[in-house]
């Protein structure tokens, strides 16, 4: 059963290297604790897309999916009828966004919003909605409408089809990705193109702040060989590189109203794989790129390797997943603690990307396994 698109296709990878240099200076970062939200949901499958300021979190496991809140799991149900679901985004007043539908009688994706343990469909056809603000408007893409804009009981199509709408902020701009493969930016009925990094011919955008800041990727084909990046009216596409100099892509997939954003750099293209060994979560913030297991306190390691962020908010808390003894669980990060980081004094090496986006082809089942599971935003 299609029930939630990711934000990646499979690319080809080309290398083009060039340098970023960073000036010597002590930096304070936090040091975080880590919290294993997969084993509260009691399963060996588990990512965490989204989390609003008051730290509650969106979870989906194999077969299930949550609303975390103070130290405790809700499960959220699938819409009358259906048996599969999958949760997308938070809002500040604890609303969430998501789809469900039938396993054995497939007929779409069944968008809908929970609130306060109740989940009631939205009123839009075959769609999946990513993301939902604090105006309870709700942004996504539909087989009919294409990009969505939905408030006030109604959905406006904000594009043509094949776009998609992955990110809202409280204002009504969105991003996401223009069906000729470009990010784009959407606010007061004006879509604009946001072109790509130098060279590249793919972008998209996954996430938008109160600010207008748009984090997401830019490649030669697609996600599989990107860059990720920050977008400001003021300043165009900014690179924010990759982690580690034999690292093949990067991504932006959360940005905070500070300017932080939180992602994920490596190797593997298997973008959900439990070992942890080629994928990183990342956290940029200060004008650099932090691997995220380096910031865990020590007396909070749990055996974790975060594998990708997908979520920061406005207090500094992160979501997403990451491997612990051969299985894969939402985490949530926590600050707890600042201490001061030497930037690196070197050039870091940064090499060209690309991916390719298409709607609604996923199924929901764990990569490599014949078992079901939702995938959400690589």
């Amino acid at each position: 059963m299609v029930l939630l698109k990711w934000k990646s296709c499979i690319a080809a990878i080309t290398f083009t290297t060039i340098s970023l240099a960073v000036s010597k200076s002590a930096l304070a970062l936090s040091l975080y604790s880590v919290t294993d939200l997969g084993n509260l949901a009691g399963e060996a499958y588990s990512y965490a897309t989204d989390i609003n300021d008051s730290g509650e979190v969106a979870i989906n496991t194999l077969g299930r999916s949550f609303f975390y809140s103070n130290g405790s799991l809700k499960t959220i149900s699938p819409l009358p009828g259906d048996n599969q679901l999958a949760v997308t985004g938070i809002n500040n007043l604890g609303q969430v966004v998501g789809n469900s539908g039938n396993s054995n009688n497939y007929t779409g994706n069944n968008p809908f919003l929970y609130s306060n343990g109740l989940t009631q469909p939205l009123p839009i056809q075959d769609a999946i909605p990513y993301a939902i603000n604090d105006r309870t408007q709700v942004v996504g893409g539909a087989s009919g409408l294409g990009p969505f804009l939905y408030g006030d009981g109604v959905a406006t199509s904000i594009g043509t089809p094949g776009t998609v709408a992955y990110g809202l902020n409280n204002l009504g701009q969105a991003v996401g990705i223009l069906n000729s493969g470009r990010a784009f930016l959407y606010e007061n009925g004006q879509t604009t193109n946001l072109g790509t990094l130098p060279g590249d011919t793919y972008s998209q955008a996954n996430d938008v702040n109160d600010s207008g800041q748009v984090v997401g990727s830019s490649g030669l084909t697609g996600v599989n060989d990107s860059r990720a990046f920050v977008y400001s009216s003021s300043t165009g596409l900014q690179d924010l590189g990759r982690l580690r100099p034999t690292d093949l892509f990067s991504t932006g997939l959360g940005i905070n109203n500070l300017g932080q954003v939180v992602g994920f750099s490596g190797t593997n293209n298997n973008f959900f794989a439990a070992d942890g060994n080629s994928l990183r979560a990342f956290l940029y913030s200060d004008k650099t790129l932090y691997d995220l297991n380096n910031l865990i306190a020590p007396s909070s390691e749990g055996g974790f390797t975060l594998t990708a962020a997908s979520a920061i908010n406005n207090n500094g808390q992160i979501v997403g997943r990451g491997a612990v003894n051969g299985e894969l669980h939402a985490f949530l990060l926590t600050p707890i603690s600042s201490v001061s980081v030497a930037e690196p004094t070197s050039g870091v090496p940064i090499l060209s990307f690309g991916a390719g986006v298409i709607l609604f082809a996923a199924l929901k089942r764990k990569p490599d396994s014949k078992s079901a599971a939702i995938q959400q935003r690589s």
